[in-house]
């Protein structure tokens, strides 16, 4: 068993610090230092606390690189801006490193959602905005300026985003559905 045992606490701590390592990084003109963080520890996460590797690292793959296209296309569609840091209307690899470092997050943490869609609708509803809020709080990016044009959309979006990562998750890994 070893450290699986704590896989859910060690996975939340590991995507806080990240989470806050790429944000503060960011706003701080250290842009490399959360996908830095995130290189080190989403391997050795895989590795460490979960079952099954490859298919943890193709969700992880798929995770990132849908992650970078959405981000993109939400700058592009201005919903929100990034720090500038000579990335124009492409996704920052610190926000690109967040989806890497959220997949994680859906295979331990939110393990619990598993088949629990709605509640994952919500969710993904409530926290999404919350985190670009946060990032936007501490300097990393700013949201549009009309609720309906940043936060609304981004509630909408994540309300979607989560529960098919969820899914994704499932389907990938063939973890076994929890039912309470």
């Amino acid at each position: 068993m070893g450290i699986k045992k704590y896989s859910t606490p060690v996975n939340f701590i590991i995507f806080q610090v990240c989470w806050f390592a790429c944000v503060m990084g960011a706003a701080n003109n250290l842009g490399w230092l959360g996908p830095f963080l995130v290189l080190i520890t989403v391997p050795l996460q895989i590795r460490l606390l979960t079952e099954n590797h490859r298919a943890e690292i193709f969700f992880v793959i798929i995770c990132g690189i849908s992650g970078f296209l959405l981000e993109t296309l939400m700058i592009v569609a201005n919903v929100y801006s990034p720090v500038e840091q000579g990335w124009g209307q492409v996704c920052p690899p610190w926000m690109a490193a967040l989806w890497f470092n959220i997949a994680l997050l859906v295979s331990l943490s939110l393990a619990w959602l598993k088949g629990k869609y709605a509640v994952a609708v919500l969710l993904g509803a409530l926290t999404g905005p919350l985190a670009y809020w946060g990032g936007e709080k501490l300097g990393a990016i700013t949201v549009a300026t009309t609720f309906s044009r940043g936060y609304l959309i981004l509630a909408v979006l994540w309300a979607l985003a989560l529960p098919l990562l969820v899914y994704l998750h499932t389907r990938l890994t063939g973890a076994e559905l929890t039912r309470s």
